[in-house]
């Protein structure tokens, strides 16, 4: 068998992918042909990937793009080939090509609930609380980042609290990265990539000197703020 998956389907696989939908509709009262307007304009758009078995498409997968994010809208097989491997095929081949086009997330809902412990053995993790959400939303960074350390006042460092400033004032900052950068540059080693509200409060110190200190929103050098993340790849002087 030739599995393959592609970036460009063509109308015969989009062809293929409605009739098993409605096919599945009809034996089992569930699946995505209820989404069917969605698909058809992903196709449309070029926001369809598939997974074919000699060139027959048995899974696809919906997805937008918003800068370094591409945010996966559906994920879908036909029955038959569920918990065979295809779909983690398929989500790590197009992380694979977007990670080579300058994508560095990948975000999603978590639905239907029950498929999150297939996206964790993914890589991908829960997003903090953004306290406004039921739904489980998931990411995934898909370059090396710089992991979060203990506080250490005489590093340069950036901080951040998962709270507005008001109230961020009475408390310690929920994360902390001690900063490392590239030699004869201000380009961090490894960037700076987390899920975090614009209206959280964020500071960058060196010491004992604060550079900056109030909401993401109002950082006003090179632009931080990316949807639902924070992403720092270098800081100036």
């Amino acid at each position: 068998m030739n599995y393959e998956t592609k970036f460009k389907p063509s109308k015969i696989h989009l062809s293929q992918i409605e009739k098993w939908l409605i096919e599945e509709l009809n034996e089992t009262e569930i699946g995505f042909y209820n989404n069917w307007n969605r698909i058809s304009k992903a196709f449309l758009n070029n926001n369809l990937i598939v997974i074919t078995e000699n060139d027959f498409a048995i899974g696809f997968l919906v997805y937008k793009t918003y800068e370094v994010i591409i945010e996966i809208d559906i994920t879908e097989l036909k029955p038959n080939y569920r918990n065979k491997g295809f779909g983690r095929k398929l989500i790590e081949d197009t992380l694979s090509e977007f990670k080579k086009n300058g994508m560095m997330i990948c975000e999603l809902f978590c639905s239907p609930k029950n498929s999150e412990p297939i996206w964790k053995s993914l890589g991908f993790e829960n997003f903090p609380d953004f306290g406004y959400d039921s739904k489980i939303r998931m990411f995934k960074t898909l370059v090396p980042t710089l992991k979060t350390s203990e506080l250490n006042e005489r590093n340069e460092r950036i901080e951040l609290w998962n709270m507005e400033p008001h109230l961020a004032e009475r408390n310690n900052p929920e994360w902390t990265w001690n900063l490392n950068f590239k030699d004869n540059s201000r380009e961090l080693i490894k960037p700076i990539i987390y899920p975090a509200n614009y209206n959280w409060q964020l500071s960058w110190k060196t010491g004992t000197e604060t550079k900056f200190k109030n909401q993401i929103k109002r950082y006003n050098s090179d632009r931080i703020e990316f949807g639902n993340f924070i992403v720092i790849k270098a800081l100036p002087n």
